[in-house]
């Protein structure tokens, strides 16, 4: 459920190409469709991760959305339907993503369950993302959003292995909300100030390949598939050191190396700086999301804190898109890079404050 409604953010690169090749759609107007898309999964994610209507029945109906609006997508001619469509299937993809986290919170061991789910993620999103650029490249929008109602279609019959989350949960986690409304605060400002610069970049990571490193896109596409398999390496990380580290070290450290990811990707700007340093991106940022969501399901078992934190990378990404295609008009990547590190810095003075809140509860 969770992998199927963060799928609307790992394709984004793809996203933002196919539309901008298949309905010759500017920078702009292919960021502004998937920023519109990544913004209703958002408001999905957050209406529905403070409601008490989650699991299977949510799921489906979300997938039921996304697939109707796949396959509406096929059969688009202009840009302007296609910003239409792609809202609606962020509103499903935001029911899905609230479904998942009611089910995974609710672990007795959520550091080792989110990074279960990452493994999976990992696999699912590395091979989706080599197969989108082979389609896209064969049969434009038409076969890589065709492709996708089948994708959507079959994999929810998974949903029947999942059980029902525990709702009594949810009454538990309000009555400590005053409580907990600072490290609340620190998470949620922490993930949109990571998620500006990094969906940004993501989105516009297969355009970069494309018009300044001269790659085709299928090239890209390994390279991005390649970088996501990689970033299996996170879920390992986290398995072998457990809870010895605590959660604030790891996720101060990967802040930090996240900067020179940034600048060796576009700074130095070559074919491989972009391939390593894309391989490291994901690495650190995998398990950063592992120990955040750790967190989450610590201080909020219920999975609204994790569904909100999920809001808040979609909602960021939802704007950084739209934001990005505006300022590629007249500038490149490898420009305005310094002035992302400054969000990365923000990142980083929101965990630093925190006390022993983000620790497992066996350290606390």
């Amino acid at each position: 459920m969770l992998e199927l409604g963060n799928l609307s953010s790992t394709l984004a690169p793809f996203n933002v190409g196919v539309i901008s090749d298949g309905f010759l759609a500017s920078s702009q107007d292919a960021g502004l469709v998937v920023s519109l898309e990544l913004f209703f999964a958002a408001i999905g994610a957050l209406f529905f991760g403070a409601s008490n209507f989650k699991g299977q029945k949510l799921a489906f109906l979300g997938c039921f959305v996304v697939v109707v609006c796949y396959y509406l997508g096929s059969l688009s001619t202009s840009v302007s339907e296609i910003f239409f469509i792609k809202s609606f299937s962020g509103l499903g993809c935001g029911m899905l993503i609230a479904s998942g986290h009611s089910i995974l919170a609710a672990s007795k061991e959520p550091n080792r369950t989110y990074a279960m789910f990452t493994v999976f993620a990992s696999c699912t999103g590395a091979t989706l993302v080599y197969f989108s650029s082979i389609w896209i490249e064969e049969g434009g929008y038409v076969q890589f959003f065709t492709n996708f109602v089948f994708i959507y279609a079959t994999l929810s019959i998974s949903f029947f292995l999942a059980t029902k989350p525990d709702l009594s949960l949810t009454s538990e986690s309000n009555d400590g909300k005053n409580s907990k409304f600072y490290i609340f605060a620190c998470l949620i400002l922490a993930v949109l100030f990571f998620e500006v610069p990094s969906s940004g970049i993501w989105a516009f990571m297969e355009r970069f390949g494309v018009e300044d490193l001269g790659m085709n896109v299928s090239r890209v596409g390994e390279v991005i598939s390649i970088s996501i398999i990689f970033s299996l390496i996170g879920p390992l990380f986290v398995g072998l050191v457990g809870n010895r580290l605590g959660r604030k070290i790891p996720i101060l450290v990967c802040l930090f190396l996240s900067s020179f990811c940034i600048y060796f990707i576009f700074g130095v700007a070559t074919v491989e700086t972009f391939y390593y340093g894309n391989i490291t991106w994901n690495i650190i940022f995998t398990i950063m999301v592992i120990f955040i969501l750790g967190a989450s399901a610590d201080i909020d078992p219920s999975g609204k804190l994790g569904s909100w934190l999920n809001a808040c990378m979609l909602l960021s990404a939802s704007i950084s898109p739209a934001v990005f295609g505006w300022i590629l008009l007249d500038q490149s990547l490898s420009e305005i890079y310094p002035y992302l590190m400054f969000f990365l810095l923000a990142a980083f003075v929101c965990i630093f404050i925190t006390k022993r809140e983000l620790e497992p509860i066996d350290k606390v």
